[in-house]
């Protein structure tokens, strides 16, 4: 097999190894794997809070089965999306663990997964597609962690991949999203799609705005899910003990938070880091044509072209939601 191993910038190489599989996973063929800008730009940098054991990004990718597993329903050949969200059980604690995040990812032409972690796709799902299953059960996850109901209001913090997918979530779930970020052209693409309340704090006063969205009593919930607008937001716009939601494996940065409004407003916090157990949802929801990508992705790569672009993303660190590398 052959993968990306990217410690910096200047240590990029593409490294030849031999495949073990156990018999508990399945071998596959990977196709199409898609990474952010950010991820690139993470494991390009040489901060000392970096993973010094975590080479290899990529968290979603399409692949293909590259021998037969009866047990499983699956046939040389079968199109496949691969799942992120590994279980392991540590010290008597059952934990999930995100491939490209806490452990080496799938930035290679050939893998060997859990048998777990492998879903077919049906043939309505286009590759395009099927690459961000991973967000939508990420998604999903946060939702179901809400105490949240029909018609209330739910502020996202951040367009990236996961907030615009979010945002949809909330809308098919009856909920009301308030999406806010810096990109123009992110929320303008998110308004696409029907999401009615996108602000940029450049040009709204976001307190006042979400006053008045919300007829003066504030969000019942926010979520975080973005570097881009500063992290208090997400608790100065949600009423007072509201639930605020941190989203993702992106956010690596550390941030400021201000303690005083979580304890003035007697604030519930939470963290959501991985999809577990909703694949298959987030499967039917691109089955059924709930979530919109088109636009999400706006890169494409071959897979020799990985050093060129990791420098790319290194200078501009949010520049792409989504590059698919082509690993065919």
């Amino acid at each position: 097999m052959k993968s990306w191993h990217i410690e910096c910038l200047e240590r990029i190489k593409l490294v030849e190894s031999v495949l073990h599989k156990s018999d508990d996973e399945v071998k596959v063929k990977l196709s199409k794997v898609a990474i952010s800008s950010t991820d690139f730009a993470y494991f390009a940098s040489d901060s000392v809070d970096k993973n010094p054991n975590l080479t290899v990004p990529g968290h979603s990718a399409i692949a293909y089965v590259s021998e037969d597993y009866d047990n499983l329903g699956l046939k040389m050949g079968s199109r496949v999306v691969v799942s992120p969200f590994v279980k392991y059980e540590e010290h008597g604690v059952k934990r999930v663990r995100v491939l490209g995040v806490d452990t080496d990812g799938l930035l290679s032409d050939f893998a060997s997964v859990p048998a777990d972690n492998v879903y077919a796709l049906p043939d309505g799902i286009p590759d395009d597609e099927a690459v961000f299953a991973e967000y939508v059960a990420l998604a999903n996850n946060v939702l179901n962690s809400l105490e949240v109901d029909k018609g209330d209001f739910v502020v996202i913090v951040g367009a990236s991949t996961l907030g615009l997918i979010l945002s949809q979530l909330t809308l098919y779930y009856q909920m009301i999203p308030v999406l806010v970020d810096l990109d123009a052209e992110k929320l303008a693409l998110a308004s696409s799609w029907g999401v009615y309340y996108a602000l940029n704090p450049t040009y709204d006063n976001l307190e006042r705005r979400v006053e008045e969205i919300t007829g003066g009593r504030m969000a019942e919930a926010s979520v975080y899910v973005g570097d881009g607008v500063p992290f208090n937001c997400a608790f100065r716009l949600v009423k007072d003990k509201g639930e605020v939601v941190i989203a993702g494996y992106s956010v690596r940065a550390g941030h400021n938070i201000d303690a005083g409004v979580i304890l003035s407003k007697q604030l519930r916090l939470m963290g959501v880091a991985d999809g577990y157990g909703e694949m298959s949802s987030a499967i039917n929801l691109l089955a059924n044509r709930i979530i919109k990508t088109n636009g999400l992705i706006n890169s494409r790569i071959d897979f020799e072209d990985v050093p060129e672009m990791v420098a790319q993303c290194a200078k501009y660190p949010n520049q792409y939601n989504k590059i698919v590398v082509s690993v065919d």
